[in-house]
């Protein structure tokens, strides 16, 4: 097995764990508010999701930074100038500064869930949809934008309809 299908490898895991972690928080979450308040045992519930997240995340970066590298040193430095690659890394930038607005209580969950969430989606669309060339850095991240509010307004719906606060 050469580098690139070990991180390869390393990058699925790391968005699978992600996003499905980030589509779970969000639903256990709106269970455990359902009550107005979160028990213990919903707790530590969120503490093993946000955990995963958390592991997701490393790993996310961590390959990438080893797709960076594998990109340079085998003579692909055509990829690491792509608007694909570029949104990726944005994105992925946007979600570690949310989680550390969020981690800090600078961000409301309200708005850090649908943050995290749409992140999470976006670089996993982002990486398996092979974007025609001509699309631009600045679409994408229109897109991601107009995702990000609409995942937002929608979880805020989601909870307003289910009674949660």
């Amino acid at each position: 097995m050469d580098w690139s299908v070990l991180i390869k490898i390393t990058h699925l895991v790391g968005t699978a764990l992600g996003v499905g972690g980030a589509t779970l928080a969000e639903v256990f979450y709106l269970k455990c508010l359902k009550d107005g308040q979160v028990d213990p045992t919903e707790s530590d519930l969120l503490k093993t999701i946000y955990l995963v997240l958390r592991i997701g995340l490393v790993l996310l970066v961590l390959s990438g930074f080893g797709y960076l590298v594998f990109y340079r040193l085998a003579g692909l430095e055509m990829y690491l100038y792509s608007s694909r690659l570029w949104a990726k890394l944005t994105i992925t930038l946007t979600l570690l500064l949310g989680v550390a607005a969020w981690q800090a209580k600078l961000v409301s969950a309200k708005i850090g869930g649908g943050l995290s969430l749409a992140s999470w989606y976006a670089a996993l669309i982002l990486g398996a949809w092979r974007l025609p060339a001509s699309i631009s850095y600045w679409q994408i991240m229109a897109v991601y934008f107009l995702l990000a509010m609409a995942v937002t307004v929608v979880l805020a719906l989601i909870r307003k309809l289910a009674g949660v606060k």
